[in-house]
């Protein structure tokens, strides 16, 4: 088997059997505290009394991702303490990740710098707040899809914050996400999220792998493109003259009823049933052969 070239991101879809045990969604989704039917003013009302409960020695990290219009992406964090902020950082990755793929490597570095911090040593439980769902139920889940290396890196880290060094009175406590509305007005998780926009502005100290949801949108965009360019020099020049194109897949025209639809194709291809109106007007020099 050819090796994979560097740049490309290493999936295994095998490593997590279909059939194993895996844990339910609607548990995961009960575990991070998701929205599960709540309005995003419940969900941020029951997350800032939730904060509050969360003792001060414990770690706190706000992540996001971001990705600007122009396709460039980026990560960010902040991390607090004692009700304090500790911590602020952005981090840049260019042209070849999805807002997914941010959004899991930020919550990774921060983690990361968390778990390195000297006070981690005082905290019991590291919390890993985020407004991603799709991101924040898969960071402590087996995962085959995009960015599952930055996944099982994560996994690592979480199995190893309990033998960090800590103080003796200080339990051996865990990595814990939590979904946090985003754009409902919680500092926090604003202040994390300009991070991750300035990293999406700066640029990277060093090439970054392109993950595999932005190579799968990439090489999507690539065959439609391609599939254009080939339409246009195939298509009929009646196809031509009514600048029918072979994107988007569902055209308005197909919200019409069949009978409208029926007239309009029968125009458009010169396929029809135009026989009969010619012989009522009598055309001698109609084309009557369809």
């Amino acid at each position: 088997m050819a090796d994979k070239p560097a740049d490309l991101p290493a999936i295994n879809p095998l490593q997590y059997a279909p059939w194993h045990p895996r844990e339910p969604r609607g548990n995961a989704q009960a575990r991070i505290g998701a929205p599960m039917g709540r309005t995003k003013e419940q969900a941020a009302a029951n997350f800032m009394a939730f904060q509050r409960t969360i003792p001060s020695s414990d770690i706190v990290i706000f992540s996001d991702g971001s990705r600007l219009a122009d396709g460039r992406a980026g990560g960010g964090y902040i991390r607090l303490q004692a009700h304090h902020q500790f911590l602020r950082s952005s981090l840049s990755y260019r042209h070849g990740k999805e807002v997914f793929d941010a959004e899991a490597e930020a919550a990774l570095a921060g983690a990361q710098a968390a778990i390195a911090y000297p006070t981690a040593q005082f905290a019991t439980n590291l919390w890993i707040c985020l407004d991603n769902l799709e991101v924040a139920i898969r960071l402590l889940s087996p995962s085959t899809g995009s960015s599952q290396e930055i996944f099982e890196s994560f996994r690592t880290l979480a199995a190893a914050w309990p033998l960090r060094k800590r103080l003796p009175h200080t339990k051996s406590g865990s990595i814990q996400i939590r979904w946090v509305p985003g754009h409902a007005k919680i500092p926090e998780n604003e202040a994390a999220d300009l991070t991750a926009k300035e990293g999406a502005a700066s640029t990277p100290p060093a090439p970054q792998k392109s993950s595999y949801a932005s190579l799968k949108r990439h090489a999507k965009t690539q065959s439609l493109s391609a599939a254009q360019s080939q339409w246009q020099k195939v298509a009929p020049q009646s196809y031509q003259d009514l600048e029918i194109t072979t994107s988007p897949k569902r055209p308005g025209e197909l919200q019409l009823n069949r009978l409208d639809l029926g007239r309009i194709i029968a125009a458009r291809t010169g396929h029809g049933d135009f026989a009969d109106y010619h012989e009522r007007f009598n055309h001698d020099d109609a084309y009557l052969l369809c």
